[in-house]
C-alpha cells in the first residue's frame, strides 16, 4: 500500500481524507484499502522519511497535507522496477500499471511491462504443473466432487493468468509502436 500512496502523492499533494477518496474512486478497482490503513502506511512513510506533510488551516479546519520527498520518489521508482512476488501478482502489476505514466521513458515502461509478463507467466506455468498433478489423483469417489471444484479454480487461475498476459503484451505492443 505505501507505494500506492507515493504513486498518488507524486502526482500531487494530498490530505489522508483525499488518499481514501482517491483510493474509493479508481483505486479500489485493484486495490482496496480502509481509512485506518492508509492512515498506518502514511505514518510509516512519515517514519521512513519518504514523505511530509504541512499544516494547512482551511475553512477553520487544521488539515495535514502530505507529499512525497526525494527519497520517496527514489523508493517508488525501485519497487517499480522490482520483480513482482507471484502472491501478489494481480494486484501489484495493476498498480505498477496505474502509475506507469510516472516513469518518464518509454524504455523504463517497456521493462516494467516485460517483468510483469515474464511474472505472469511464470504464474501460469505454475499452474498449469499444478493442474497436471491435480489431474493425476486418484481420490475416493467421495472426495471427486471436491477435487473436480478444485480443479475448476486451477482452470480460472490458468484463464486470468492467460488473459492477463495477452493483455500486458498488448499494452506493451502499443508502446512499442
Amino acid at each position: 500500500m505505501e507505494y500506492v500512496i507515493l504513486g498518488m502523492l507524486m502526482i500531487k499533494p494530498l490530505t489522508i481524507y483525499e488518499m481514501n477518496s482517491a483510493f474509493k474512486s479508481s483505486i479500489s478497482l485493484f486495490y482496496s484499502a480502509s481509512y485506518g490503513s492508509i492512515q498506518s502506511a502514511v505514518k510509516k512513510l512519515v517514519k521512513n522519511n519518504l514523505v511530509e506533510f504541512e499544516e494547512k488551516v482551511e475553512k477553520g479546519r487544521n488539515k495535514k497535507v502530505y507529499y512525497v520527498l526525494k527519497e520517496g520518489k527514489e523508493a517508488f521508482f525501485k519497487w517499480m522496477f522490482e520483480e513482482i512476488p507471484l502472491n501478489k501478482l494481480e494486484v501489484t502489476a495493476l498498480s505498477k500499471l496505474h502509475f506507469l505514466g510516472l516513469v518518464i521513458q518509454d524504455e523504463g515502461k517497456k521493462q516494467i511491462l516485460k517483468n510483469i509478463i515474464s511474472q505472469i507467466e511464470l504464474g501460469e506455468k505454475e499452474l498449469l504443473n499444478l493442474n497436471k498433478e491435480l489431474e493425476q489423483i486418484e481420490v475416493d469417489q467421495a472426495y471427486s466432487e471436491i477435487l473436480k471444484y478444485q480443479l475448476k479454480t486451477v482452470d480460472y487461475g490458468i484463464g486470468s493468468h492467460s488473459f492477463s498476459k495477452q493483455w500486458f503484451k498488448e499494452i506493451l505492443e502499443e508502446l512499442e509502436k
